[in-house]
Parts: C-alpha cells; structure tokens; sequence
C-alpha cells in the first residue's frame, strides 16, 4: 500500500458547484483519493505509516489536475522551425508544415517529444492529456514509445494513432494496426495509459479505410478521437466525394459516441449539431491553434443550445491549460461580441466537462477532488489579495494563477512535479540530446521541401 498526505492545504475545487476549504488536508492512498476534509487531520489519519509521503503544503492551493482533451506532442519540433513556403490557407499550412514534420519522425524523436512536451504538461499542472499521434515514417510500435516515456515522468494519457490516406494504403492499415494493437496492450493494465482509435480528418480517410478500421475494431468498445472540420477543405470533400456532410458520414461509420471526441468542428452545420448532441458526442474546441491557423472559431453557443457536451484542447500549441482556456473565454465573446458571455461556459468545459471526457476515456473518475477519484492534483503557490470563495474560485484561477505558480504535481498518487521541477529526470541533459535529435527530424524535414 502506498498513501501520500498533504496537510494545510486550500483545498479548492473550482466547479460551477464547487467547494473551498481555507485549510484542510487530503489522503491518497494506492493512487486514489481516500480522504479530504477541513482543519487539522484526524488523530486516525495522521498515526505514522511504512512508506507514507507528507506534503506540508504551507497554505498553497490545491486544485484538481488539468486536463487536455486534444494535444499533439510532436508539435514540439515546430519550435523555431522554417519551413520556407509561406502558406496562404490551411491546407497549405498542413502540407507546408504537419505533413512534412510528422514524416520526420523517428523513434528517438517520438520518445524525445513525449518525454519534453510530457514534462511541459506537467509543469503547466495537466496531469492528463488526450494525445493525437502521427509519425507515418515509424507507425508500428509508435504509441507504446509514447506510452513508456509518459508513464517514466508521470504523466496520465490516452493516447491514439491518427489513420489517414495520404501516406498510401500501408500506411493507413498500419495506423489501424497501431490503434488497436495499443488499445489491446494497455486496457487491461493498471497504469497511467488509456488508448482510442484516433483518424486524421474525413478529406484524407477514404470509405474503403473506414471499412477496414470496422472490420479491424470488431466487438472492441472504443472511443475515436477525430479532426472534424477543421478548415473548410474538409467538409467540401465530403460534399464532393461521398455525397454527405463529414459527422453523418462519420455516424454512418459508427464513429460517433460519448466515448468518441470530434475536434474543432469549425465548419459544422445545425445538421451536424444535431447528430452529436443525438449520439452525445463530445466536442473538443481549441481556440488558440483555430486562430492561429486562421479558420474561425466553432459556433460554441449554438453547440451548447443543441446539448452537445464541449471540453477543451490546446492542440499542441501550448501546453498550458491556463493559457488556453483564458484564450477560450477572450475568443469566444469576440467571435459573439459578447463582453459578459461564456464565463459559466468555459468553466464547466475545462473543469466539469473534460473531467467527463477523459473519466470515460480512462474508465476511472479523474479530475474530481472527492473520494474514491484518481489522486491527481497540483498545488499553487498563489496568495490571493481578494476573498476567495466557492462562488468566485474560477474568477483566481482565470485572472491569478498560471503554470508558473504551479509547484507541485501529483499523479495516480504519486510526486512527478515538486518545486516546479519534474522529478527523476535531468532536465539539462535531456535539453541537449533533444537539440539532437531536433536537429535529425529537421534535416529530414528539409529533405521532404
């Protein structure tokens, strides 16, 4: 049995029905939450135990984990690259960039990849991502690369391969190989990885591809993550090709589900909205990466009318859930010229909602301060200079903290991130043999100009 305690803490949980404790204490115990409640700690619980961790969290707040239900940690290599094409749409930014990268990696580059951006993560305070893999040059064996180099720092995961056309028909049974060769690897472990089924986007995953991934699935209960929408080239082919919009062709496949994550979904239509709220499909929206791509923002308003669930991603253009779901508020009342809209809204997306999305992805309650949830948590340096209460914790999280502040990461348990360092690993070393392998995957890149 291992049990971690931390003491004097502000236990915050910051939901639309939230709670604050100004000064109590938490008990995990074999990576679940077996205790939490207010003032000193029970003579019961504070009795010596072999092997138990203490935290004396000295008044620091302790919030549930962030969640990213969409992220790309290959992106990492897009930092201070040049790619020298100026791209004038998406589709040129997808060929100019993403395609090109992500066929210069290697094993050395994914492992290098999850490991930095894993450790990003962490220091951000997500203690669970949502990954969307791709590395057509290595697809076999990809996710587990992934897998044991998040599972080394500490870091939750659910993790998919993403299928596509594009790189032949090989590669596209490769990518279903991948998925399902993963998922069947890690859904019976106990450890920090989860698998889905991922799919690149309908405009390059042909009919023939999607009968085989069914056929490959069989009678396995899998979530699908898939780009839907993204940039407008993607529902004109599905118009053009097969006669039908991109979510009823994917409804067709029986991709839909609450176990399945559509993302972007930008250029959806009110059909559309009504097929995910009737298949209680999630929606991942990533308004940073939209706006950098310049593709517009989804019609978040109308989704949350239709009832259609709506969490939140970064898509690898950051790895801080405090940036992004700022930018999620800010973007969303310009996009509606709404000054007072999408507070509520925002909330309940990035700590109710992608609680939802990544507890049914996992099979376990994660991203709940409650017993008998996963015992994921992070501890804020933050002092407030204003009352906070259970009515206002989102408003000092929102406006006060940021990854910064963030000192302390606990995951299933145990310790990954402590005085904003992430443990067990030499974080200079690690620095100069990823400029290495930076240095391979962009020469291979310039290769492929």
């Amino acid at each position: 049995m291992t049990e971690l305690l931390v003491r004097n803490a502000r236990i915050v949980y910051p939901a639309t029905r939230g709670f604050v404790i100004d000064r109590g204490w938490l008990l995990a115990r074999d990576g679940v939450i077996s205790g939490l409640a207010a003032g000193n700690v029970p003579v019961d619980v504070a009795r010596p135990v072999a092997g138990r961790q203490e935290i004396d969290a000295a008044g620091m707040t302790l919030l549930p984990g962030l969640l990213n239900t969409h992220m790309h940690l290959y992106s990492m290599y897009s930092r201070g690259i040049g790619t020298g094409r100026v791209s004038h749409s998406f589709l040129d930014v997808l060929q100019d960039l993403w395609w090109r990268l992500d066929r210069s990696l290697l094993k050395d580059a994914c492992w290098m990849s999850a490991t930095f951006s894993g450790m990003d993560s962490l220091r951000s305070g997500t203690t669970t991502i949502v990954d969307h893999h791709a590395s057509p040059s290595y697809i076999t064996g990809s996710l587990s690369t992934l897998s044991d180099a998040l599972s080394k720092i500490g870091l939750r995961h659910v993790l998919s391969y993403e299928i596509t056309d594009r790189n032949g028909i090989q590669g596209a049974v490769a990518g279903v190989e991948e998925n399902i060769r993963f998922f069947d690897e890690v859904r019976q472990k106990k450890g920090l990885a989860s698998g889905m089924v991922g799919l690149h986007a309908s405009f390059t995953v042909s009919d023939a591809t999607l009968t085989t991934l069914r056929k490959n699935v069989g009678s396995r209960k899998v979530g699908y993550h898939v780009h839907v929408a993204e940039g407008a080239v993607d529902e004109e082919d599905s118009v053009e090709k097969y006669g039908k919009r991109i979510v009823t062709r994917l409804d067709e496949a029986g991709l839909l589900g609450p176990r399945s994550i559509v993302v972007h979904c930008v250029g959806i239509d009110a059909s559309e909205r009504e097929l995910l709220a009737k298949s209680r499909t999630p929606v991942v929206v990533n308004t940073m990466s939209n706006m950098n791509n310049a593709v517009g923002l989804p019609a978040v308003r109308e989704m949350l009318d239709a009832g259609i669930q709506v969490g939140i991603g970064t898509d690898g253009y950051t790895a801080s859930m405090f940036e992004e779901f700022r930018n999620t508020l800010v973007g969303l009342r310009h996009r509606y010229e709404d000054p007072g809209g999408f507070w509520a809204d925002v909330q309940k997306a990035q700590i109710e909602t992608n609680t939802d999305i990544v507890s049914r992805c996992t099979g376990c309650t994660v991203g709940r301060l409650e017993e008998g949830a996963a015992a994921d948590f992070i501890l804020v340096d933050y002092a407030s200079p204003t009352p906070l209460t259970s009515e206002n914790a989102f408003g000092h999280m929102f406006f006060g903290m940021s990854a910064d502040l963030v000192d302390t990461v606990v995951v299933n348990g145990n310790v990954a991130v402590k005085g904003h360092r992430v443990l067990g690993v030499n974080r200079e070393d690690l620095e100069r043999e990823s400029r290495k392998v930076a240095k391979a995957v962009w020469e291979a890149f310039d290769r492929l100009s």
